[in-house]
Protein backbone atom coordinates (compact mmCIF):
# COMPACT_ATOMS: atom_id res chain seq x y z
CA UNK A 1 0.00 0.00 0.00
CA UNK A 2 3.05 2.59 1.21
CA UNK A 3 4.89 1.76 -2.01
CA UNK A 4 2.34 1.74 -5.17
CA UNK A 5 -0.82 3.83 -3.31
CA UNK A 6 -4.07 3.31 -3.04
CA UNK A 7 -5.37 3.00 -6.40
CA UNK A 8 -2.83 0.28 -7.42
CA UNK A 9 -3.40 -1.47 -3.77
CA UNK A 10 -7.27 -1.79 -4.42
CA UNK A 11 -7.06 -2.71 -8.31
CA UNK A 12 -4.86 -5.28 -7.62
CA UNK A 13 -6.66 -9.19 -8.32
CA UNK A 14 -4.19 -10.58 -5.43
CA UNK A 15 -5.38 -8.23 -2.91
CA UNK A 16 -8.87 -8.58 -3.92
CA UNK A 17 -9.24 -12.04 -3.76
CA UNK A 18 -7.50 -12.12 0.12
CA UNK A 19 -9.75 -9.69 1.16
CA UNK A 20 -13.00 -11.70 -0.16
CA UNK A 21 -11.25 -14.81 1.58
CA UNK A 22 -11.17 -12.63 4.38
CA UNK A 23 -14.71 -11.42 4.47
CA UNK A 24 -16.38 -14.57 3.64
CA UNK A 25 -14.35 -16.09 6.67
CA UNK A 26 -15.35 -13.31 9.22
CA UNK A 27 -19.11 -13.65 7.68
CA UNK A 28 -19.11 -17.88 8.17
CA UNK A 29 -17.42 -16.95 11.50
CA UNK A 30 -20.16 -14.96 12.51
CA UNK A 31 -22.97 -16.61 11.29
CA UNK A 32 -22.04 -20.21 12.88
CA UNK A 33 -20.84 -18.68 16.17
CA UNK A 34 -23.73 -20.06 17.99
CA UNK A 35 -24.79 -23.31 16.88
CA UNK A 36 -21.45 -24.27 15.48
CA UNK A 37 -23.18 -25.80 13.02
CA UNK A 38 -20.97 -25.47 9.93
CA UNK A 39 -23.32 -27.00 8.13
CA UNK A 40 -25.59 -24.07 8.24
CA UNK A 41 -23.82 -22.32 5.61
CA UNK A 42 -22.92 -24.96 2.95
CA UNK A 43 -22.64 -22.65 0.25
CA UNK A 44 -19.96 -20.34 1.76
CA UNK A 45 -18.44 -23.46 3.17
CA UNK A 46 -17.64 -24.37 -0.12
CA UNK A 47 -16.77 -21.20 -1.91
CA UNK A 48 -14.49 -20.60 1.33
CA UNK A 49 -12.17 -24.31 0.91
CA UNK A 50 -12.11 -23.04 -2.85
CA UNK A 51 -10.63 -19.88 -2.06
CA UNK A 52 -8.11 -21.32 0.66
CA UNK A 53 -7.20 -24.07 -1.90
CA UNK A 54 -6.36 -21.40 -4.87
CA UNK A 55 -4.73 -19.33 -1.87
CA UNK A 56 -2.59 -22.23 -0.65
CA UNK A 57 -1.43 -23.29 -4.65
CA UNK A 58 -0.36 -19.57 -5.09
CA UNK A 59 1.61 -19.57 -2.14
CA UNK A 60 3.76 -22.20 -3.42
CA UNK A 61 5.31 -19.77 -6.25
CA UNK A 62 7.95 -18.72 -3.88
CA UNK A 63 9.49 -22.25 -4.41
CA UNK A 64 11.76 -23.50 -7.11
CA UNK A 65 9.82 -27.45 -7.64
CA UNK A 66 6.48 -25.32 -8.27
CA UNK A 67 7.17 -22.00 -8.44
CA UNK A 68 8.22 -22.28 -12.32
CA UNK A 69 4.76 -23.98 -12.96
CA UNK A 70 2.45 -21.78 -10.95
CA UNK A 71 3.73 -18.55 -12.40
CA UNK A 72 3.16 -19.28 -16.40
CA UNK A 73 0.03 -20.62 -16.10
CA UNK A 74 -1.42 -17.92 -14.10
CA UNK A 75 0.36 -14.80 -15.98
CA UNK A 76 -1.29 -16.36 -19.21
CA UNK A 77 -4.96 -16.90 -17.98
CA UNK A 78 -4.73 -13.35 -16.78
CA UNK A 79 -2.67 -11.89 -19.94
CA UNK A 80 -4.13 -8.72 -21.77
CA UNK A 81 -3.38 -10.75 -25.17
CA UNK A 82 -6.76 -13.17 -24.35
CA UNK A 83 -9.38 -10.68 -23.39
CA UNK A 84 -10.30 -9.91 -26.92
CA UNK A 85 -10.74 -13.60 -27.85
CA UNK A 86 -12.29 -14.23 -24.02
CA UNK A 87 -14.96 -11.68 -24.80
CA UNK A 88 -15.59 -13.35 -28.48
CA UNK A 89 -16.54 -16.37 -26.55
CA UNK A 90 -18.44 -15.08 -23.53
CA UNK A 91 -20.33 -13.39 -26.58
CA UNK A 92 -20.77 -16.43 -28.76
CA UNK A 93 -21.56 -18.43 -25.42
CA UNK A 94 -24.25 -16.45 -24.54
CA UNK A 95 -25.71 -16.26 -27.97
CA UNK A 96 -26.26 -19.77 -28.75
CA UNK A 97 -27.75 -19.85 -24.79
CA UNK A 98 -29.85 -16.71 -25.73
CA UNK A 99 -30.76 -19.20 -28.74
CA UNK A 100 -31.06 -21.92 -27.09
CA UNK A 101 -33.75 -20.77 -24.56
CA UNK A 102 -36.02 -19.08 -27.17
CA UNK A 103 -36.53 -22.19 -28.84
CA UNK A 104 -37.22 -23.98 -25.90
CA UNK A 105 -40.21 -21.32 -25.33
CA UNK A 106 -42.43 -23.61 -28.26
CA UNK A 107 -42.56 -26.09 -25.29
CA UNK A 108 -45.86 -25.93 -22.97
CA UNK A 109 -43.73 -26.22 -20.22
CA UNK A 110 -40.11 -24.86 -21.10
CA UNK A 111 -37.27 -26.24 -18.83
CA UNK A 112 -34.53 -23.35 -19.07
CA UNK A 113 -32.11 -25.03 -16.82
CA UNK A 114 -32.26 -28.67 -18.66
CA UNK A 115 -31.94 -26.62 -22.09
CA UNK A 116 -28.78 -24.07 -20.27
CA UNK A 117 -26.84 -27.11 -18.64
CA UNK A 118 -27.72 -29.48 -21.79
CA UNK A 119 -25.83 -26.56 -24.02
CA UNK A 120 -23.20 -25.95 -21.87
CA UNK A 121 -22.50 -30.06 -22.11
CA UNK A 122 -22.80 -29.81 -25.98
CA UNK A 123 -20.95 -26.60 -26.33
CA UNK A 124 -17.88 -26.89 -24.03
CA UNK A 125 -17.43 -30.62 -23.77
CA UNK A 126 -18.84 -31.73 -26.33
CA UNK A 127 -21.00 -34.27 -24.54
CA UNK A 128 -23.78 -36.90 -26.59
CA UNK A 129 -27.04 -35.62 -23.86
CA UNK A 130 -26.19 -32.04 -25.25
CA UNK A 131 -26.80 -33.18 -28.63
CA UNK A 132 -30.57 -34.94 -27.67
CA UNK A 133 -31.24 -31.81 -25.43
CA UNK A 134 -30.92 -29.42 -28.44
CA UNK A 135 -32.24 -31.27 -31.26
CA UNK A 136 -35.70 -31.59 -28.46
CA UNK A 137 -36.15 -27.63 -28.22
CA UNK A 138 -39.31 -26.20 -28.53
CA UNK A 139 -41.22 -29.96 -27.87
CA UNK A 140 -39.16 -31.69 -30.99
CA UNK A 141 -38.60 -35.05 -29.36
CA UNK A 142 -36.37 -36.73 -32.71
CA UNK A 143 -35.55 -32.97 -33.75
CA UNK A 144 -36.91 -30.79 -36.76
CA UNK A 145 -35.01 -28.54 -39.36
CA UNK A 146 -34.51 -25.58 -36.96
CA UNK A 147 -33.58 -27.42 -34.15
CA UNK A 148 -30.68 -29.23 -36.51
CA UNK A 149 -29.85 -26.23 -37.96
CA UNK A 150 -29.22 -24.78 -35.00
CA UNK A 151 -26.98 -28.01 -33.76
CA UNK A 152 -24.99 -27.89 -36.99
CA UNK A 153 -24.10 -24.11 -36.33
CA UNK A 154 -23.54 -24.42 -32.72
CA UNK A 155 -21.07 -27.28 -33.64
CA UNK A 156 -19.19 -25.48 -36.50
CA UNK A 157 -19.11 -22.08 -35.14
CA UNK A 158 -18.46 -22.47 -31.43
CA UNK A 159 -16.99 -26.23 -31.00
CA UNK A 160 -15.17 -26.25 -33.98
CA UNK A 161 -13.68 -22.53 -34.50
CA UNK A 162 -14.51 -20.59 -31.69
CA UNK A 163 -13.18 -22.74 -29.05
CA UNK A 164 -10.10 -24.20 -30.90
CA UNK A 165 -9.16 -20.69 -31.11
CA UNK A 166 -9.45 -19.55 -27.49
CA UNK A 167 -7.30 -22.66 -27.16
CA UNK A 168 -4.71 -21.69 -29.62
CA UNK A 169 -4.35 -17.97 -28.43
CA UNK A 170 -3.96 -19.22 -24.95
CA UNK A 171 -1.81 -21.60 -25.74
CA UNK A 172 0.58 -18.67 -26.86
CA UNK A 173 0.03 -16.98 -24.17
CA UNK A 174 1.58 -20.29 -22.12
CA UNK A 175 4.12 -20.22 -24.46
CA UNK A 176 5.15 -16.67 -24.30
CA UNK A 177 5.04 -17.01 -20.20
CA UNK A 178 7.10 -20.14 -20.18
CA UNK A 179 9.99 -18.88 -22.29
CA UNK A 180 10.14 -16.09 -19.50
CA UNK A 181 9.14 -18.40 -16.54
CA UNK A 182 12.30 -18.13 -14.43
CA UNK A 183 13.03 -14.56 -14.84
CA UNK A 184 9.53 -14.39 -13.60
CA UNK A 185 10.24 -16.88 -10.60
CA UNK A 186 13.06 -14.87 -9.84
CA UNK A 187 11.09 -11.33 -9.76
CA UNK A 188 8.04 -12.86 -7.90
CA UNK A 189 10.95 -14.18 -5.56
CA UNK A 190 12.11 -10.61 -4.97
CA UNK A 191 8.57 -9.10 -4.80
CA UNK A 192 7.85 -11.69 -1.67
CA UNK A 193 11.09 -10.41 -0.12
CA UNK A 194 10.19 -7.11 0.02
CA UNK A 195 6.63 -7.35 1.08
CA UNK A 196 8.40 -9.71 3.99
CA UNK A 197 10.61 -6.51 4.52
CA UNK A 198 8.12 -4.09 4.33
CA UNK A 199 6.08 -6.74 7.05
CA UNK A 200 6.03 -5.78 11.42
CA UNK A 201 9.15 -8.09 12.70
CA UNK A 202 10.17 -9.39 15.91
CA UNK A 203 11.35 -7.98 18.38
CA UNK A 204 10.08 -4.28 18.63
CA UNK A 205 13.18 -1.36 18.62
CA UNK A 206 13.09 -0.91 21.99
CA UNK A 207 13.23 -4.36 23.19
CA UNK A 208 16.19 -5.38 21.25
CA UNK A 209 17.44 -7.89 23.49
CA UNK A 210 14.05 -9.75 23.19
CA UNK A 211 15.51 -11.24 19.46
CA UNK A 212 14.75 -15.19 19.16
CA UNK A 213 17.60 -17.08 18.08
CA UNK A 214 15.35 -20.19 16.68
CA UNK A 215 12.75 -18.75 15.00
CA UNK A 216 10.87 -21.60 13.05
CA UNK A 217 11.18 -23.99 16.64
CA UNK A 218 10.37 -20.92 18.22
CA UNK A 219 7.22 -20.36 16.07
CA UNK A 220 6.25 -24.47 15.92
CA UNK A 221 5.97 -24.04 19.79
CA UNK A 222 4.34 -21.34 19.98
CA UNK A 223 1.18 -22.36 17.61
CA UNK A 224 0.77 -25.90 19.35
CA UNK A 225 0.11 -24.35 22.72
CA UNK A 226 -1.91 -21.46 21.41
CA UNK A 227 -3.84 -24.00 19.39
CA UNK A 228 -4.34 -26.11 22.75
CA UNK A 229 -5.36 -23.31 24.64
CA UNK A 230 -7.79 -22.34 21.73
CA UNK A 231 -9.30 -25.64 21.84
CA UNK A 232 -10.09 -25.39 25.16
CA UNK A 233 -11.38 -22.12 25.28
CA UNK A 234 -14.09 -23.07 22.91
CA UNK A 235 -15.11 -26.28 24.92
CA UNK A 236 -15.98 -23.20 27.82
CA UNK A 237 -19.52 -22.41 27.01
CA UNK A 238 -18.99 -19.64 29.51
CA UNK A 239 -16.66 -18.15 27.87
CA UNK A 240 -17.56 -15.90 23.96
CA UNK A 241 -15.81 -17.76 20.91
CA UNK A 242 -14.65 -13.95 20.39
CA UNK A 243 -11.75 -14.71 23.08
CA UNK A 244 -10.26 -17.58 21.67
CA UNK A 245 -10.71 -15.89 18.30
CA UNK A 246 -8.60 -13.35 19.33
CA UNK A 247 -5.95 -15.42 21.02
CA UNK A 248 -5.65 -17.25 17.52
CA UNK A 249 -5.72 -14.14 15.65
CA UNK A 250 -3.08 -12.99 18.01
CA UNK A 251 -0.61 -16.01 18.15
CA UNK A 252 -0.99 -16.02 14.31
CA UNK A 253 0.16 -12.19 14.17
CA UNK A 254 3.17 -12.84 16.45
CA UNK A 255 4.71 -16.04 14.80
CA UNK A 256 4.51 -14.15 11.72
CA UNK A 257 6.38 -11.28 12.96
CA UNK A 258 8.93 -13.64 14.73
CA UNK A 259 9.39 -15.72 11.13
CA UNK A 260 10.08 -12.10 9.23
CA UNK A 261 12.80 -11.29 12.03
CA UNK A 262 15.87 -8.85 10.69
CA UNK A 263 18.79 -10.47 10.90
CA UNK A 264 20.32 -6.91 11.93
CA UNK A 265 19.43 -4.32 14.87
CA UNK A 266 16.66 -2.27 13.98
CA UNK A 267 18.92 0.61 16.25
CA UNK A 268 21.57 0.73 13.76
CA UNK A 269 19.80 0.21 10.41
CA UNK A 270 21.54 2.84 9.48
CA UNK A 271 25.05 0.75 9.08
CA UNK A 272 23.47 -1.46 6.37
CA UNK A 273 23.26 -0.95 2.97
CA UNK A 274 21.92 -2.37 -0.40
CA UNK A 275 24.53 -2.34 -3.18
CA UNK A 276 23.41 -2.53 -6.70
CA UNK A 277 26.03 -2.26 -10.06
CA UNK A 278 25.12 -2.01 -13.34
CA UNK A 279 27.48 -1.27 -16.16
CA UNK A 280 28.79 1.86 -16.77
CA UNK A 281 27.40 1.77 -20.60
CA UNK A 282 23.76 0.40 -19.37
CA UNK A 283 21.21 2.87 -20.62
CA UNK A 284 17.73 3.00 -18.73
CA UNK A 285 15.63 4.45 -21.76
CA UNK A 286 16.70 1.25 -24.04
CA UNK A 287 16.26 -1.08 -21.28
CA UNK A 288 12.28 0.21 -20.19
CA UNK A 289 11.89 0.31 -24.14
CA UNK A 290 12.54 -3.21 -24.60
CA UNK A 291 10.66 -4.32 -21.75
CA UNK A 292 7.53 -2.35 -22.63
CA UNK A 293 7.93 -4.09 -26.08
CA UNK A 294 8.23 -7.53 -24.63
CA UNK A 295 4.95 -7.16 -22.40
CA UNK A 296 3.01 -5.41 -25.56
CA UNK A 297 4.15 -8.79 -27.62
CA UNK A 298 2.52 -12.51 -27.46
CA UNK A 299 5.44 -14.54 -29.08
CA UNK A 300 4.94 -17.91 -28.18
CA UNK A 301 6.66 -20.80 -29.33
CA UNK A 302 4.52 -21.54 -32.95
CA UNK A 303 4.67 -17.70 -33.94
CA UNK A 304 8.38 -17.84 -33.24
CA UNK A 305 8.77 -20.67 -35.09
CA UNK A 306 6.62 -18.35 -37.72
CA UNK A 307 8.82 -15.70 -37.40
CA UNK A 308 12.21 -17.59 -37.84
CA UNK A 309 11.14 -19.00 -40.25
CA UNK A 310 10.26 -16.17 -42.39
CA UNK A 311 13.40 -14.60 -42.00
CA UNK A 312 15.57 -17.17 -42.15
CA UNK A 313 13.71 -17.65 -45.99
CA UNK A 314 14.13 -13.75 -46.49
CA UNK A 315 17.67 -14.12 -45.28
CA UNK A 316 18.68 -17.28 -47.91
CA UNK A 317 16.52 -15.62 -50.83
CA UNK A 318 18.77 -12.45 -50.26
CA UNK A 319 21.91 -14.34 -50.17
CA UNK A 320 21.02 -16.72 -53.08
CA UNK A 321 20.07 -13.53 -55.28
CA UNK A 322 23.33 -12.31 -54.32
CA UNK A 323 25.11 -15.40 -55.41
CA UNK A 324 23.50 -16.12 -58.60
CA UNK A 325 23.98 -12.32 -59.19
CA UNK A 326 28.18 -13.03 -58.49
CA UNK A 327 27.70 -16.11 -60.66
CA UNK A 328 26.67 -14.20 -63.32
CA UNK A 329 29.39 -11.57 -62.95
CA UNK A 330 31.74 -14.40 -62.83
CA UNK A 331 29.90 -16.04 -65.85
CA UNK A 332 30.48 -13.03 -68.10
CA UNK A 333 33.64 -12.17 -66.98
CA UNK A 334 34.91 -16.04 -67.91
CA UNK A 335 32.63 -16.00 -71.53
CA UNK A 336 34.75 -12.61 -72.21
CA UNK A 337 38.15 -14.49 -71.63
CA UNK A 338 37.30 -17.31 -73.36
CA UNK A 339 36.29 -14.96 -75.97
CA UNK A 340 39.41 -13.48 -75.77
CA UNK A 341 41.27 -16.47 -75.82
CA UNK A 342 39.40 -18.22 -78.80
CA UNK A 343 40.80 -14.85 -80.38
CA UNK A 344 43.97 -15.22 -79.73
CA UNK A 345 43.96 -19.19 -80.16
CA UNK A 346 42.53 -18.22 -84.04
CA UNK A 347 45.31 -15.89 -84.40
CA UNK A 348 48.09 -18.03 -83.03
CA UNK A 349 46.80 -20.87 -85.27
CA UNK A 350 47.22 -18.70 -88.51
CA UNK A 351 50.42 -17.97 -87.59
CA UNK A 352 51.31 -21.02 -87.53
CA UNK A 353 49.69 -21.87 -90.42
CA UNK A 354 51.77 -18.96 -92.32
CA UNK A 355 54.94 -19.92 -90.48
CA UNK A 356 54.44 -23.49 -91.86
CA UNK A 357 53.46 -22.68 -95.63
CA UNK A 358 56.97 -20.22 -95.10
CA UNK A 359 59.06 -23.41 -94.20
CA UNK A 360 57.43 -25.27 -96.84
CA UNK A 361 57.88 -22.54 -99.94
CA UNK A 362 61.90 -22.40 -98.21
CA UNK A 363 62.46 -25.83 -98.30
CA UNK A 364 61.03 -26.35 -101.44
CA UNK A 365 63.59 -23.63 -103.11
CA UNK A 366 66.32 -25.13 -101.20
CA UNK A 367 65.37 -28.91 -103.10
CA UNK A 368 64.92 -27.05 -106.39
CA UNK A 369 68.62 -25.26 -105.43
CA UNK A 370 70.18 -28.28 -104.52
CA UNK A 371 68.79 -30.38 -107.92
CA UNK A 372 69.73 -28.06 -110.59
CA UNK A 373 73.51 -27.02 -109.28
CA UNK A 374 74.96 -30.35 -111.47
CA UNK A 375 73.50 -29.40 -114.27
CA UNK A 376 75.15 -25.64 -114.00
CA UNK A 377 78.35 -27.36 -113.97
Amino acid sequence: YLQHGRQRYLTNIENLYNWASIAMLMVLVYITMDTHGLQDMPVMLSLLILFRWIQLTWSCRAFGLVGEKILPIMQASFSAHIKGILVVTFCILLGFLHGAMALELGNDLPQHYAVVLGSLKLLLLGDGDGIDVTLGLGNAEEGNPITFLFLFAAMVVFCVCVLNLFIAVHGEAYDSAQEKAFTTFLQERAGICLHCLLRPSWPPRCCQCWRVQHRISVYICLQIFVLAAWALLLREESINVLAPTALLGASAMLGDAILVQRPWNKTSGDKYYLWMCYKESFDTALQTAERDASEGSMDGRISRLKRDSTQLYKQLSTEINSMSKQLGEQYQTLSQKVQGMESRLQGLENHMEEMVHNIEYIVSVQTRTQGNSPCLE
